[in-house]
């Protein structure tokens, strides 16, 4: 079958796969979608911008006050209601016959829909309740959302993708990573990226190899402010978890010892961690290269995708299916899921060159229109929405 495989284009190759395999082909299936152009996106945000600013003279803030949801009758709840309209999330009770009048006032089935759907467009969770975050973006007026399509719309003039080949796009913002093909997205998954002090940067590289079971050496950053202290701590501790000792001339190894954590301190040495199934990376780390030492890789900590706002690494992009794009890219290549499962088993490091190497473009876009031209509003996590400069070339 893999001879057969290496035929079809990916798109095809992940709905045979899909047939075959349900726990997760399907998944892939499921999400194939069109790509966004940024040809046309920046004009679209602009077209946009220019409605949102029409909006300006009919927007009205909602009174100040608690929480709004499901079963509360009272007049803030009518202001939601003409905010939704407005924006167009509100359509109307359904059904053939409208709502008495006086059913306004109430949070009801069509209200809570609604705000879900302004929630979900506005990058959060939708609990269908107004409170906190949600009542702070609804309070947000449409110039300014204007605003934040226009500068969105200079980065998405700036951005330019291949139409007839596959990369891979991850928008920090957004905490997601795609994989295209001829203009499709054939997979689509959440992230984790860099805190505000560890930012994640705009980047243009390509995935070159992926390696199974990978060591960790550790950056010098992580190892003054959190490791050497840990390791001072407690040695064996770190030496049970697979750190190691590693000379920066000679790249010699060496258990934990008091000085082989005095010569990393004094910045001769740092730590590795070793391969294995607790090591921090995971089962598959994917190398980019770059100045900045930025890779995609798996984690230990797969807590965090369940969390809405997902920047909480050190700069690198933490995937929620790193084995799925693994063998997204490899498949081409005559590889198959129990191959990729093998591989990524045990403690024993593999290094697989990808060919060719699919761009990666790690941007920050804060605004978009999806393809049904709802506009999408993420949250100005390292606050750059108040200047712009292009991707870094790497």
């Amino acid at each position: 079958m893999a001879c057969n495989l290496r035929q079809l284009g990916l798109a095809a190759l992940l709905s045979v796969i899909a047939s075959a395999t349900p726990s997760g082909g399907a998944l892939l299936a499921a999400r194939v979608q069109q790509a966004l152009d940024p040809a046309t996106s920046g004009e679209q945000l602009r077209r946009a911008a220019a409605r949102y600013r029409e909006l300006v003279k009919h927007w009205q803030p909602i009174a100040r006050g608690g929480p709004l949801q499901a079963g509360d009758r009272n007049a803030r709840v009518l202001q939601l209601r003409k905010l939704l309209e407005l924006y167009g999330d509100y359509r109307g009770q359904p059904g053939p016959t409208a709502a008495p009048a006086g059913d306004s006032l109430r949070f009801d089935r069509a209200l809570q829909t609604a705000l879900e759907h302004f929630q979900r467009r506005h990058g959060l969770a939708p609990s269908g309740v107004a409170e906190g975050e949600t009542l702070a973006a609804l309070a947000v007026p449409p110039s300014e959302r204007a605003e934040q399509m226009t500068l969105n719309a200079e980065r998405w003039d700036r951005l330019s993708l291949p139409a007839e080949s596959r990369y891979v796009l991850v928008n920090v913002p957004d905490y997601r990573l795609q994989l295209v093909e001829d203009s499709q997205v054939v997979l689509d998954m959440k992230t984790v990226v860099g805190k505000s002090s560890t930012r994640t940067p705009d980047m243009r590289s390509r995935i070159t190899h992926i390696i199974f079971n990978p060591t960790w050496t550790v950056p010098r950053s992580i190892l003054i402010t959190q490791l050497l202290p840990k390791a001072r701590h407690n040695p064996a501790a770190m030496h049970r978890r697979g750190y190691r000792v590693i000379q920066y001339h000679s790249g010699a190894t060496s258990p934990i010892t008091t000085e082989g954590l005095a010569r990393a301190a004094g910045g001769h040495a740092t730590l590795r961690q070793v391969s294995g199934p607790g090591n921090t990376l995971g089962k598959v780390k994917f190398v980019t290269p770059n100045k900045r030492a930025i890779f995609l890789h798996d984690t230990q900590a797969k807590s965090l995708f369940s969390l809405q706002v997902r920047a909480r690494s050190h700069g690198c992009v933490r995937l929620q299916h790193p084995e799925e794009l693994a063998y997204a890219l490899l498949a081409p290549q005559g590889w198959d899921r129990i191959e990729i499962a093998q591989a990524a088993t045990g403690d024993q490091a593999h290094n697989v060159r990808i060919k060719p190497a699919p761009r990666l473009y790690i941007v920050y876009m804060t605004a978009w229109l999806d393809r049904d031209g709802r506009p999408q509003f993420r949250r100005d996590i390292y606050h750059r929405d108040k200047k712009t400069s292009p991707p870094a070339e790497d």
